[in-house]
């Protein structure tokens, strides 16, 4: 049971759980062992057995260790109604360092997921979100703001998917060291994603903008369709793990074009044009990453070879 309970999606995660598992076995037995001599009378011990089966269950999803360390004093208290509850210290342990010892071989063994080797993927299906997301704001600035289904799913899933390039580096640093050698880059990433979404976020604030007919055909159809080609080909070669150009002259050029923002410039498109030159900004840090990312396993296969 100690091994279906703490067996976990990822290694991180079911190292995290052992632990949990562990110490809230030990604080159990302890305090069992406490509450045997302070408590004597079998309706006291029946109220404990109670009240330790209410804190398990109220902390079971968010407490582990110490809804361990309930479930171990109600096992223990139920036990000792019909027999000696000492007996059952030493097999509880036992058995709890046994399960966790077949779980932790069975993560590492015979069912690894390391984060590490997918980084690729997770780092590919973040641009994808955003790039989705930064059409989709496009598209609300050519037809006008509305809070439809596409627009909320693409929002939606930007976000989830850069929470869950934070959650996969975060599971890939309790992982072996040589299963996150690529930690590095994935955190400088994250903080790149964190700023690209950022600035889709405050571009979609604004989307109820009226832009001239000539301003929005130049910002929407071509600068907002070139930008996202641009995120859909780095998320393309980190997925296939084909090579990425480091270095775009077109988006260098398209970047300082939209940063010339002169004084006589209408303020709506000041603000639209402004918000597409800090996400054109952030495509050269992404390019640079996304090339180390891919050459370093070919780095490596060359040094075996």
């Amino acid at each position: 049971m100690t091994t279906v309970f703490v067996c976990q999606p990822s290694y991180g995660a079911t190292r995290r759980k052992l632990g949990q598992r562990i110490i809230g076995t030990a604080i159990g037995l302890t305090v069992g062992w406490v509450l045997f001599d302070l408590v004597t009378s079998p309706i006291l011990q029946s109220m404990c057995a109670v009240l330790a089966g209410v804190v398990f269950f109220v902390n079971r999803t968010t407490r582990y260790t110490l809804s361990t360390a309930a479930i171990t004093v109600m096992v223990l208290f139920c036990f000792n109604q019909v027999g000696d509850g000492y007996g059952l210290f030493l097999p509880r342990l036992f058995d709890t360092l046994l399960g966790s010892l077949i779980a932790g071989l069975a993560v590492f063994l015979f069912l690894p997921d390391w984060q590490g080797r997918r980084l690729n993927k997770v780092l590919a299906n973040t641009l994808t979100c955003n790039s989705v997301y930064l059409r989709q704001i496009m598209q609300q600035y050519a037809k006008g703001k509305s809070d439809d289904l596409a627009y909320r799913l693409a929002r939606r899933n930007a976000h989830n998917a850069d929470a869950a390039l934070s959650t996969t580096l975060a599971n890939m640093l309790m992982e072996p060291g040589h299963f996150r050698k690529e930690a590095d880059v994935g955190f400088r990433f994250l903080v790149l994603s964190h700023t690209l979404l950022s600035y889709l976020s405050g571009l979609g604030a604004h989307r109820d903008t009226q832009l001239p007919s000539d301003v929005r055909e130049h910002l929407i159809d071509n600068v907002g369709t070139s930008l996202a080609a641009s995120i859909d080909e780095i998320a393309a070669g980190l997925a296939d793990k084909k090579s990425v150009a480091v270095q775009s002259d077109v988006e260098e050029a398209l970047a300082t074009q939209l940063e010339q923002l002169p004084e006589e410039m209408d303020e709506s498109q000041r603000l639209v044009q402004a918000q597409l030159a800090l996400i054109c900004r952030q495509l050269a840090p992404l390019r640079t990453l996304a090339a180390h990312l891919i050459k370093a396993p070919e780095a490596l296969a060359d040094r075996a070879v």
